[in-house]
């Protein structure tokens, strides 16, 4: 279940975060080495509070960068195209089973990461066929491409899960580290993923093929008039977001330690509502696609921030579905709300220049009368 992944998420590979272990143990020696009680615990609690908040960062970082390329696939098909794939949600999995899978085996890191897109933008050509070949909508197609795909995870892995805890992963080779520097040489690790990935679409987007697809999605006429073939560019789009969702998934696996066939479930309302508040920070002007890309990078972060706090505050590991559903209905309510306020301003900007005009004309003809 997709709370599987969730709690695994919320902590990591290991059930507590390097900062948090120290910032224990630096808590417990304070108190055993001072000998004024009431000094010891205003310290003590100080430095908790300044590890605890060291602790939600860390995790943020460590488990929402994983998520940037599900995020970014997820933004390609509803704002690029507008379109609505449920393609994503099996190909996340099959990314993290192809890929666990293959390291299970032996399998070098790339070469695994390697499969674990390709499998991704098979699944996303299934749906293709599905879509242009036989006509069935898109949402449709995506849907009966994610529950063929639950079956072939299943066949993939051998068992519901499978452990990578003593296999060889991406992040194998930080086992020597300290564990501070463990979690930052992580983070730093999938942040190039992160960039790499949003890099490489941003390029693509400013292409001929990339700007063709962008028009697509708003003026489908236009687009025909020109001689370019819808169906090649639904295609693209389509390969190109769940081979993205995969590699999401390839790395999630990597870093939470096993992989499970229920791990795409909900992805797909999650991914959405990170896009919602990354859109929430970048709206004002600027590059289109500068924005969306920001958007997608802050919105997988502020997404685990949300998760990571709700932990922290107390909640149970089988309460972040409804956090993550309020999550989206409070992003989806508030975009609405900047939204309209966006138009009333504009509407009274255009209303004063409008006056103004009038004003000036008048008062020009009535010196000249």
């Amino acid at each position: 279940m997709m709370r599987t992944v969730l709690l695994a998420l919320a902590h990591g590979p290991s059930e507590r975060s390097a900062d948090e272990r120290r910032c224990n143990t630096e808590s417990g020696r304070s108190l055993a080495e001072r000998p004024h009680e009431s000094r010891s615990r205003s310290s003590s609690t100080a430095t908790r509070r300044a590890c605890s908040m060291s602790s939600v960062m860390t995790d943020t970082f460590v488990t929402g960068l994983p998520l940037v390329p599900l995020v970014l696939g997820i933004y390609l098909v509803m704002r690029i195209r507008e379109d609505f794939d449920l393609t994503v949600d099996g190909s996340f999995a099959i990314g993290g089973a192809v890929g666990g899978t293959a390291l299970v085996h032996g399998v070098p890191v790339p070469f695994a990461m390697a499969l674990a897109i390709a499998a991704g933008v098979g699944a996303g050509l299934v749906t293709t066929v599905v879509h242009l070949g036989l006509g069935v909508p898109i949402m449709l197609a995506g849907l009966v491409t994610s529950l063929g795909l639950y079956s072939i995870n299943l066949r993939t892995m051998g068992t519901p899960s499978v452990s990578l805890t003593s296999e060889h992963t991406l992040f194998s080779g930080l086992q020597a580290l300290d564990p501070v520097a463990r979690d930052w040489v992580s983070i730093a690790i999938l942040f190039l993923f992160a960039v790499a990935a949003l890099g490489a679409v941003g390029l693509f987007l400013r292409t001929e093929i990339g700007l063709a697809l962008r028009v697509s999605g708003h003026n489908t006429r236009l687009i025909r008039s020109q001689g370019v073939s819808e169906r090649r560019l639904i295609a693209i789009n389509l390969l190109l977001a769940n081979g993205l969702s995969s590699l999401s998934g390839v790395l999630v696996v990597q870093n939470q330690g096993f992989a499970d066939v229920n791990m795409g479930v909900g992805v797909l309302i999650a991914g959405l509502g990170a896009l919602l508040l990354g859109e929430l920070i970048t709206r004002p002007g600027g590059s289109r696609i500068l924005r969306g890309l920001l958007a997608v990078l802050i919105g997988a972060v502020l997404y685990r921030l949300v998760l990571t706090m709700a932990l922290n505050a107390g909640l149970s590991p089988t309460d972040l579905n409804l956090v993550t559903a309020l999550t989206l209905i409070g992003a989806f309510a508030l975009n609405r709300v900047v939204a309209r306020a966006g138009r009333t301003l504009a509407q009274r900007r255009s209303g004063q220049r409008s006056a103004s005009s009038w004003d000036t004309t008048h008062t020009k003809g009535a010196v000249s009368a």
